[in-house]
């Protein structure tokens, strides 16, 4: 998709918003991570080319509903919510809608051109959204992953999302010069003695914004997928509770961070740091609603993207 066809797109939606949903201009910059100065020009232009009739009468409601339900019950600054374009609402299905609707969120944040620190995510999910975000120069943007690196090679591998990103703004990046699981609680701990993996801790404590995708165990799980884990292994951390990953640390269904099993051998994100920074958090696919209720059950979110299905699956089962 083209960020031409994107910035159409997001016309059509913030002049909804405004004009339907009956949301601020600060409201809704808020809401979508961007700024005022940008919002205000998208409602100029939906008015300047005749898009808002056209908008109003075909956006799905129930969308902004959502949203305004997940805000109340968890807490969160911003919330979008995709419409499900089909049948079945898989991961692979949803994907594309949800990763644009990541793409425009990053995009947003990334227009100020102050100097910022983004942690950055893993995974199939942060992929796709870097990859639809349309260029912008930021050579001030700076991006850490919050995890170690995947075994596996591949665009979800930590370092290529970062790579990435670095080709899209032209900033910098780093990335953790590690796995994200080690064989033992020993491996791990002798990772976190390295002078080059401290420093990258400690970078992430000047991240602005932390971005992540939610991770699940079962069938499709990135831990399957890429190899990182036995089959055995996933056995185990299914019996511990665990339902969700969240920035390299296991989440049981009522929100806990798990701290025993695989969880003492995984490199990610300080549970505190997640706590004090403003961390966003993607989820395409059905198979993901368990986890992503999870995720937000930590407290630790403040902005959560999804998809319909998603969304009113998490909300009906509370």
């Amino acid at each position: 998709m083209s960020s031409n066809t994107d910035t159409q797109d997001q016309i059509r939606e913030i002049a909804w918003m405004h004009y339907v949903g009956g949301l601020t201009q600060a409201q809704i910059a808020t809401r979508r991570g961007l700024s005022k100065m940008k919002v205000h020009r998208f409602v100029q232009a939906a008015h300047e080319q005749g898009l808002v009739k056209i908008f109003v009468d075909n956006v799905p409601t129930d969308c902004m509903a959502l949203e305004d339900r997940l805000v109340a019950e968890f807490g969160l600054t911003s919330c979008t919510i995709v419409p499900d374009v089909d049948e079945p609402q898989t991961m692979d299905v949803s994907m594309p809608a949800v990763a644009s609707a990541g793409a425009r969120f990053l995009h947003g944040r990334l227009e100020n051109t102050n100097t910022m620190m983004v942690g950055v995510g893993s995974g199939r999910t942060m992929s796709a959204i870097v990859k639809a975000m349309p260029t912008i120069r930021r050579p001030k943007a700076e991006f850490i992953s919050v995890t170690g690196d995947f075994a596996a090679l591949s665009d979800a591998n930590p370092f290529e999302v970062i790579h990435a990103l670095i080709d899209k703004t032209q900033g910098k990046g780093y990335a953790f010069t590690a796995p994200l699981v080690v064989d033992s609680a020993d491996d791990r701990d002798l990772f976190l003695r390295q002078r080059s993996i401290r420093g990258s801790f400690e970078r992430l404590r000047d991240a602005s914004m932390i971005m992540i995708g939610v991770g699940h165990v079962g069938p499709g799980s990135f831990f399957r997928s890429f190899g990182l884990i036995t089959d055995a292994e996933q056995g185990d951390m299914i019996r511990e509770g665990v339902v969700a990953d969240l920035a390299g640390n296991l989440v049981d269904d009522s929100g806990a961070f798990i701290e025993t099993g695989i969880a003492q051998r995984m490199l990610g994100m300080d549970p505190d740091l997640l706590r004090e920074r403003e961390v966003v958090a993607i989820c395409a696919g059905i198979e993901k609603w368990q986890a992503a209720r999870a995720a937000l059950r930590t407290g630790c979110l403040n902005g959560f993207i999804s998809s319909h299905a998603v969304a009113e699956r998490i909300l009906n089962s509370l």
